[in-house]
């Protein structure tokens, strides 16, 4: 399938990458190889693969060197395997630079007054004297005293309720937020110019957490008409309050606020559906543009509503972007097929309209599905690699641990090696852009649990949403 472009959706394209690069990039003069790679493509899931290969390896020569000289840790570690920056000398010894796991990132020690030494080494860079009162809500203040400083300290946490922390600095978060403004490149529809669209994240409001799937969405803030743009969240998710939601808070004051709240918050989701419904009707009135997003949890939550008031929407002009994980707290999977077979009834939106996103909090790429449903990876920003069980690169087309070397982590090594399983295919079957791309659902390797923002925010509702059912009957 060859792209076809109109020439409306393109000029969009090339505006919002314009303006994005006025918002997130620094002066040109000024770009690293890393910036190289990120900002000049003016579409990063459409680079020639030649030019990827050059962009791509520059920077992640550039990144290694960095991380090599400036982060202690890493330093040692490149040291014990005999691993330096001149060792690189081609794309094949990308394989030889040290990887380290995704747990390292909830690998802190439990006292709060150790926190901040262990940040110390995680960070690159000049971490500010951080004076925080230990105890209750501690995470959130080392959160806000460091997003003070233009270093914005991310989480995201699986079911075992202990938070993966990944700090950005202003380098490396603006690279991110840029990256959250190319899924557009894979829309249909011009949602950047004029004013007749709508985007309903059905996801917490980015202002209010620091939950890197609610964060991210930061971006349409900053780049999008605020008025258009609608969080399903309203609600602060800071670290204590999903933990009190979570139900993993310790003592009788922690287990009775959590009692409190979680029916309240089901009762809120509710309403929220509700308002998004009468949305959608008015979307559907006034013939506009509307991006949905969530996961995918959420958004199967908002069509079981429709369903429920046997109600059916013919919003021709839709894009769904679902991201964050396919499964809810009590295990039960959400196939990705029956997923898009009910947007396309419940709201009339075709299934070559809607992307999956793949993305975790320690790595700064996102990979996007197209119109066939593969997950495109940025090849001139990612390097990807599929491990054995010995933690050896195996190539294409067979399944394995997913790892990868993200050059655009400026404050934290990027070279990361994840507990995910997937299957990397050279080329898309179904569409010509070029570059990699993963084929299929993502699962977790075999005895590793499940984990992201997705997990965290399904196992906070669905429970009580189920109560609250219950109690209907």
């Amino acid at each position: 399938m060859s792209i076809d472009v109109n020439k409306d959706v393109l000029y969009g394209l090339e505006k919002l990458h314009v303006d994005a690069i006025k918002k997130y990039a620094p002066p040109q003069g000024s770009w690293l190889p890393p910036d190289e790679a990120l900002f000049s493509p003016k579409m990063i899931f459409n680079v020639p693969e030649v030019e990827a290969k050059q962009l791509r390896f520059k920077a992640i020569k550039y990144a290694f060197k960095h991380h090599y000289t400036n982060c202690p840790f890493y330093h040692r570690f490149c040291k014990e395997l005999d691993v330096k920056p001149d060792d690189i000398k081609t794309e094949d010894d990308f394989k030889k630079i040290p990887l380290i796991s995704d747990m390292l990132f909830k690998d802190y020690p439990e006292p709060d007054s150790d926190f901040i030494n262990w940040l110390k080494k995680i960070y690159v860079g000049d971490l500010p004297d951080l004076h925080v009162k230990t105890g209750k809500g501690f995470f959130d203040r080392v959160i806000d005293s460091l997003q003070k400083n233009d270093i914005t300290l991310v989480f995201s946490s699986g079911t075992s309720g202990k938070f993966s922390f990944v700090p950005r600095d202003k380098t490396t978060w603006g690279r991110q937020m840029y990256v959250c403004s190319r899924i557009f490149e894979f829309s249909s529809y011009d949602f950047y110019q004029g004013s007749k669209y709508k985007i309903l994240w059905l996801g917490p409001n980015p202002r209010k957490t620091h939950l890197y799937i609610g964060r991210l969405t930061l971006m349409l803030l900053d780049l999008f008409n605020e008025n258009n743009v609608h969080f399903g969240i309203q609600q602060e998710l800071t670290t204590e309050a999903i933990k009190i939601l979570m139900g993993t808070t310790t003592g009788l004051s922690g287990r009775l606020k959590s009692s409190i709240l979680r029916p309240f918050l089901a009762y809120e989701e509710n309403k929220i559906m509700e308002h998004f419904i009468e949305l959608l009707d008015e979307i559907e009135k006034k013939d506009e543009l509307v991006g949905i997003g969530g996961t995918p949890f959420f958004i199967e939550f908002l069509l079981s509503k429709i369903e429920e008031k046997g109600l059916k929407f013919d919003i021709g002009k839709g894009f769904v972007v679902t991201a964050g994980g396919w499964k809810t707290f009590s295990g039960m999977e959400i196939p990705s097929e029956e997923l898009r077979g009910r947007i396309e009834k419940y709201l009339g939106i075709p299934q070559d309209n809607c992307r999956d996103i793949y993305g975790m909090v320690e790595c700064n790429a996102l990979n996007v599905s197209c119109e066939g449903h593969y997950k495109h990876i940025p090849h001139s920003i990612l390097y990807p690699m599929v491990l054995d069980e010995n933690s050896e690169p195996i190539g294409f087309d067979e399944y394995g641990r997913f790892a990868f070397l993200d050059p655009l982590a400026n404050s934290y090594p990027g070279f990361i090696m994840t507990g995910d399983r997937v299957k990397i295919l050279e080329h898309c079957p179904v569409c010509d852009r070029p570059g990699p791309v993963i084929a299929g659902d993502v699962s977790r390797m075999s005895g590793v649990q499940d984990r992201g923002c997705g997990a965290t925010l399904a196992r906070m509702f669905s429970e009580e949403i189920k109560k609250t059912k219950e109690e209907k009957k």
